[in-house]
């Protein structure tokens, strides 16, 4: 039987061509989002390409949304083996904006939804003696930049987790670690540029320049970089690899 892969987030951007990218390899996908039009529409692409796949919509920032995941994943296909945490937010404001309302929103969608899902289908990973969770952060996760000190805490919240659980469950199976990539080209990339130029008075062109400088390899992320490196970890051969963060950076970041 096919594994099955759980991926939050999964109507666009990153998560998307993730889905897409697993669909490819055959796995069973239990898609996650919001909002049901996009979702949908990733689904059959996905079927379309030969895998199998059902849909939840449901906001994972509620207290119900784990439980009622974690069933619908085990009624449509059985246990997963493997939990992409890929839904997030990135929204930045100096420190005198970033006010509780601000802090509680990455806090909850960037940390607690991934911990409340990863604490649900966790048990029947460890029944089954085997999987993996891969959370999405960033190299926000590894380094401060201004202006995002709540993105940053959150996603600095996730990492220590994610190395904390790795720990823990070492000897049970279940590996986990986090992908951290640099300025990925989705709609959060046209929007940050948007919010450069609104803000410094660059033109596009100069905007994209500033970020691309941050990597040595001057140049924006694609989706599919992060794809392949998250189905490298989902592999059953990666057992070995767990508390690790991988950075897709360019070489921004040593560690």
């Amino acid at each position: 039987m096919a594994p099955t892969v759980i991926i939050t987030g999964a109507s666009r951007g990153i998560g998307k061509v993730i889905a897409l990218d697993l669909a490819h390899r055959g796995f069973n996908l239990m898609l996650v989002a919001r909002t049901e039009a996009p979702l949908m529409a990733v689904r059959a692409e996905c079927e379309k390409i030969g895998a199998k796949a059902a849909t939840c919509i449901i906001d994972v920032t509620k207290p119900e949304a784990a439980p009622t995941l974690r069933d619908a994943s085990l009624d449509a296909f059985g246990p997963p083996w493997g939990l992409v945490n890929n839904a997030g937010m990135a929204e930045s404001a100096p420190l005198a904006k970033t006010d509780d309302d601000l802090l509680q929103r990455h806090m909850e969608l960037n940390f607690y939804a991934p911990m409340r899902l990863t604490r649900a289908v966790l048990p029947r990973m460890v029944e089954n003696k085997g999987g993996r969770v891969v959370n999405i952060c960033s190299t926000a996760a590894l380094c401060g930049y201004p202006y995002v000190s709540a993105y940053a805490a959150s996603k600095h919240a996730l990492l220590g987790a994610t190395r904390s659980l790795a720990r823990e469950f070492a000897q049970k199976g279940v590996t986990f670690n986090a992908v951290c990539p640099g300025y990925v080209r989705t709609e959060i990339w046209d929007a940050t540029i948007k919010n450069v130029v609104d803000k410094t008075g660059l033109d596009e062109v100069q905007a994209e320049d500033k970020l691309k400088k941050l990597s040595p390899q001057y140049r924006v992320f694609e989706p599919a970089e992060v794809a392949h490196v998250v189905a490298f970890l989902l592999a059953e051969e990666s057992h070995g690899i767990t508390g690790q963060a991988l950075s897709i950076d360019g070489g921004e970041i040593e560690h």
